[in-house]
């Protein structure tokens, strides 16, 4: 009798920290997109995009989760951090406008928070769960299909991480949620364990060091890339893919990087010259610029989502996922960056068939 109550208890423990395998996850093929915004305000334009290009699925990121230094009486110092809100103008178009889309919540998990988090995993998974049942209801939200955590694990912070996807996966069962559970995967991930979770979303972005002055391109470089694709065809979890569309500006003093710019006019010749590497620019004098100064000497490098890069790699993964059916997300939906690419670019991102 004691054999077997150990064996049954060794047996819940295997069974809750299982991954669903791919042959038996079923997961309708949708071109996707994340909105990755503090405030969800799609307008007539954005609707029109969505339309056109037969968006089904939002990946919709609701919250951070972050470490509060100041901590609370109970210890816990993981809290939510940068909540999405939804206008009330838009509260009242969403069945409208966008009954046809289904909603994936995302909650994105600090790797501070995640360390934060060792021994009170079960406390995290309750409160992600239920904020983001509560921001659905108050905001709305009634197509929802699943529930993402991002976090950048390590092997030092996987078995937490891996906890607290058990947690949340018994605590979605425990509030009668109808949602799946998913994680983002990046490709370094692709070489550990496989999380405890429904399926993951490939991050093909972020795929090198930004903070490197070198680096060519830390947004998406294919040959970031290339070293994990051994991975992927043998990996056991459903996997859907996104790519890129954004782009960014790169600040560095001395060679050392100090933060992320917006909106910077670097072709303006009175302020900036270009270096020989042409997509970086030296400040010919102090700028003020929001609570900072951009020093004179101090160089912004300009980073962008090339198509012809998202193509070359989304070949390279399409090889190795053709007998698999997924789908495509476009990281991150807006329109100022959308529209740097033509219709028939976006749709050949967002094709699961072989690109010619």
């Amino acid at each position: 009798m004691k054999h077997l109550l150990l064996f049954l208890a060794l047996f819940a423990i295997l069974s809750g920290c299982r991954h669903v395998n791919k042959t038996d996850f079923s997961h309708e093929e949708k071109n996707s997109v994340y909105y990755w915004k503090t405030v969800f305000a799609p307008d007539s334009s954005d609707f029109a995009f969505m339309r056109k290009h037969d968006i089904g699925r939002i990946y919709l990121r609701m919250f951070d989760v972050s470490v509060d230094n100041v901590g609370t009486i109970d210890g816990n110092r993981t809290v939510p951090n940068a909540t999405m809100r939804i206008p009330e103008k838009t509260y009242y178009i969403l069945n409208d406008s966008l009954g046809f889309i289904e909603f994936v919540p995302v909650v994105y998990i600090t790797l501070d928070a995640m360390k934060d988090a060792k021994g009170h995993e079960g406390q995290l998974a309750q409160n992600i769960v239920t904020r983001v049942k509560n921001m659905c209801s108050y905001n709305g939200l009634s197509n929802v299909s699943g529930l993402q955590l991002d976090c950048d694990w390590t092997t030092s912070t996987e078995r937490s991480f891996f906890a607290l996807c058990d947690s949340v996966r018994h605590e979605i069962r425990k509030q009668n949620l109808t949602w799946n559970l998913n994680s983002t995967i990046r490709p370094h991930q692709l070489a550990q364990k496989v999380p405890p979770v429904d399926y993951g979303v490939l991050m093909v972005y972020n795929t090198g060091d930004f903070s490197d002055p070198d680096a060519a391109n830390s947004i998406l470089d294919p040959k970031d890339i290339k070293p994990y694709l051994k991975y992927l065809s043998d990996y056991p979890l459903h996997l859907d893919v996104a790519y890129p569309t954004y782009s960014w500006q790169l600040l560095f003093h001395k060679r050392q990087f100090v933060g992320l710019l917006n909106g910077i006019n670097v072709q303006d010749s009175t302020k900036f010259k270009n270096t020989k590497n042409h997509h970086t620019y030296q400040c010919l004098e102090d700028i003020p610029y929001k609570e900072m100064i951009i020093r004179k000497g101090d160089e912004i490098r300009v980073e962008t989502s090339k198509y012809q890069d998202i193509i070359s790699v989304k070949s390279m993964i399409e090889q190795e996922l053709s007998n698999n059916p997924y789908s495509n997300i476009l990281y991150h939906f807006d329109l100022r960056n959308l529209s740097k690419y033509t219709d028939d670019e976006i749709k050949k991102i967002l094709s699961t068939s072989e690109v010619k």
